[in-house]
């Protein structure tokens, strides 16, 4: 029986072989189909299409931004240097020229040293797979990625040649901050083009690559510069550079700049853009590329940036809340200060930096923290923080225990805006809509409607000037009861509570004087404002109420700005211009705008108006204005409960007009007027714009104003 048996398992067994083979076969045969069907084809790598970026050129016809698409500039393989090519070689594949497109050494190489360190130090992947990754694969890690890579890679050398290869690499790799490839990275680290890199910078882009997010200098600079020396010893072992030259690029001083160059977004930017799509469609600067000629002067766009944060971080330093960043457990606190410490020792505490602090302990005059390894004082008591803490402090110096001083860094919800603008062109120079473009985009300048306060004042005032009023009509400051309806009284108070009895009206508008305001509107009419309002261009709806003279109607900064610029120009309604010319890729010219004035107000009141708005910053709310050392005339703007605080003020040649206030409308503080918040600003930006004219003071304008050509703005506002 036991012999019978033996023949019918062997036929089993030879059976369940045979099936296991067959199933291997096909499952082998359907995988190699799969993979020649699913695997994407190379060709399209051959010439890739490159959209090109829409320069925005400013006043002076410099290029300021860029509008890239896809975040990458196209450069040609030999407009790239030899040096920048070998940095990235070094870095990420030394081996290029050599191997087939997958680099069996260096993967058995990477794997060793990554098992030897105990983390992950350094990639397998040579160059050509890294442009199979970001061009065709994307990003997704598994092993049949990995086949699928290695497939690619092989077709694509021998598909492209290496030069073609490393060009792609070079112009798609990215390179932390939204960009990609080394000339959009050149501009946003360095500002300059790819051929203008020194070495040193050529290797702090290549070390870059690894990890984008980690090694970026402007958030980790520590970590940037570590990776800076990997790619220079590199450089050094692989044969590029002798040791002389290594010793050299290790002491050179790189420069990464603050901002993202061309590549920045700004309030500006962003006008810039909606006009044109909203006029030439959305979208079109991805299409097409067009060459903008925009009124913006760089220069001064960048001073009213630093202006506005400048003086609101003061309102924040009076005002605004302490605030942990988080809180480390002491496990973790060494981690933390051999990480800050990285930093400090490539950029060291100078007074006014700001740094991250690590609360240790509680004492006396305040808390002892660390920045880094270094000990310090931080010297508060008005918030009761607690060890691993970690804060933000600004360094104040070193006292002569030789310890670091810190100030905590507060913070508040604060927004501000400003505008700029040339009274007698129109040109916009600055636009600036919030305090950070990138936390909040939307433009406070432009769009928002804000009440006005004692900054609509001057159009109450001009009303009056026409009705035969002069500077020094006395005019009576004392409280006067008014009907509000519904058998409700108001009675305007002025903002100090002190009534002056009889007063000039050269007086009553340089301190603001809201009783005597109240009854010079009640003698001219309220029909007269809206006449006036409606000669300056600006649309308005005034209630008819006399509570308009303390400024309760909806405008915008914007408003205010073109409004006071007619007073400044001698006169002359201008008409608001960001956009002077754009033109396509072809050079033809799709629109041209230039500056239109029309005389809206005789030139004695206009010289009247500014003698009244002369006195707000010569002996009135505004008097530190004049600290200056510049003819200059403007007005306060303050709302109750101190919601919104404003200045407008301006020479013979330019306008600015500041607002400040919080979004969920909620008071600034007792006192905070515009004199306190919103003068600061304004004198910070205009002690740099005013250096760009002449110290000129107000006089009768000549009857026929200097217009320079151009053909009237067609379709929406050239705003």
């Amino acid at each position: 029986m036991k012999g019978r048996g033996h023949p019918v398992k062997s036929r089993i067994h030879l059976y369940l072989a045979g099936l296991v083979c067959i199933s291997v076969i096909f499952l082998a045969l359907g995988f190699y189909i799969f993979l020649l069907t699913e695997i994407p084809s190379v060709m399209a790598l051959k010439s890739p299409a490159y959209r090109p970026a829409s320069p925005v050129y400013g006043i002076n016809d410099e290029v300021v931004y860029l509008f890239v698409p896809d975040n990458k500039i196209f450069v040609p393989y030999n407009k790239i240097p030899k040096y920048v090519k070998e940095a990235f070689l070094a870095a990420e594949d030394a081996e290029f020229f050599s191997h087939g497109g997958v680099d069996i050494r260096g993967i058995a190489r990477a794997l060793w040293t990554n098992v030897v360190q105990g983390r992950f130090a350094q990639g397998g992947s040579t160059i050509t797979q890294q442009v199979i990754k970001s061009l065709i694969l994307g990003p997704e890690k598994s092993i049949l990625r990995k086949v699928r890579e290695a497939i690619l890679a092989y077709r694509l050398e021998r598909y492209l040649t290496k030069q073609e290869i490393l060009n792609l690499y070079l112009n798609n790799i990215y390179m932390g901050h939204g960009v990609y490839g080394v000339e959009a990275a050149s501009e946003v680290y360095f500002g300059k083009h790819t051929w203008d890199l020194s070495r040193a910078e050529a290797a702090l882009l290549a070390g870059i690559v690894q990890a984008p997010a980690r090694y970026t200098p402007r958030r980790h600079p520590g970590l940037a510069r570590m990776r800076q020396e990997y790619v220079i010893d590199q450089l050094w072992k692989k044969g590029f550079i002798n040791e002389k030259r290594k010793v050299a690029l290790l002491n050179e001083k790189v420069r990464v700049r603050d901002d993202e160059g061309l590549f920045s977004d700004s309030y500006f930017k962003s006008t810039v853009q909606r006009y044109v799509e909203e006029k030439y469609g959305k979208g079109i600067l991805n299409r097409r590329q067009l060459k903008i000629y925009t009124t913006v002067d760089g220069g001064l766009q960048r001073a009213a940036e630093q202006a506005v944060k400048t003086g609101l971080a003061r309102y924040d330093e009076r005002r605004g809340d302490y605030a942990v960043s988080y809180r480390l457990d002491k496990k973790k606190w060494e981690d933390f200060m051999k990480g800050e410490e990285r930093d400090l020792t490539f950029f060291p505490l100078v007074p006014g930096k700001v740094c991250n602090l690590l609360i240790t302990e509680k004492m006396k005059e305040g808390y002892a923290v660390v920045a880094g390894r270094q000990k310090g004082l931080l010297k508060t008591d008005g918030f009761p923080f607690k060890p691993g803490d970690v804060i933000k402090g600004v360094h104040k110096g070193i006292d002569k225990k030789k310890l670091h001083n810190f100030l905590p860094l507060k913070t508040s919800k604060i927004e501000g805006a400003l505008v700029c603008m040339d009274v007698n062109t129109g040109y916009l120079h600055a636009i600036v809509g919030g305090r950070d473009f990138d936390k909040s985009p939307y433009n406070r300048s432009m769009l928002a409607q804000i009440q006005p306060g004692s900054a609509f004042k001057p159009f109450i005032y001009l009303a009056a000037l026409e009705k035969g009023y002069e500077p020094d009509t006395v005019v009576l400051d004392e409280p006067k009861e008014y009907s509000a309806g519904l058998g409700r009284t108001w009675t305007p108070r002025n903002y100090d509570s002190r009534y002056m009895g009889p007063i000039t009206v050269a007086d009553a508008v340089a301190f603001s004087k809201n009783a005597a305001t109240v009854r010079v509107l009640e003698d001219v009419g309220i029909p007269a404002v809206r006449r006036v309002l409606e000669q300056l261009g600006l649309n308005i709806d005034l209630e008819n109420d006399f509570s308009i003279a303390l400024g309760t109607s909806n405008l915008t900064l914007l408003d205010l700005v073109k409004g006071f610029s007619a007073f400044a120009n001698g006169g002359y309604r201008v008409t608001p211009l960001l956009i002077r010319r754009i033109e396509d890729d072809q050079g033809n010219t799709l629109e041209s705008n230039g500056p239109e004035k029309t005389r809206v107000i005789a030139p004695e009141i206009a010289l009247k108006m500014n003698m009244l708005l002369k006195g707000v910053t010569s002996y009135g709310t505004a008097k530190e204005a004049s600290r200056l050392g510049y003819p200059v005339a403007g007005k306060t703007g303050t709302t109750s409960n101190f919601y919104d605080a404003l200045f407008v003020g301006y020479s013979p040649h330019v306008c600015t007009g500041v607002w400040t206030g919080f979004d969920a409308r909620t008071s600034l503080g007792k006192s905070e007027s515009g004199g306190r918040v919103s003068l600061p600003i304004w004198m910070n930006f205009m002690a740099t714009a005013l250096r760009r004219y002449p110290a000129d003071d107000f006089s009768l304008p000549e009857e026929t104003p200097n217009l320079e050509g151009g053909s009237p703005p067609t379709g929406p506002t050239p705003y």
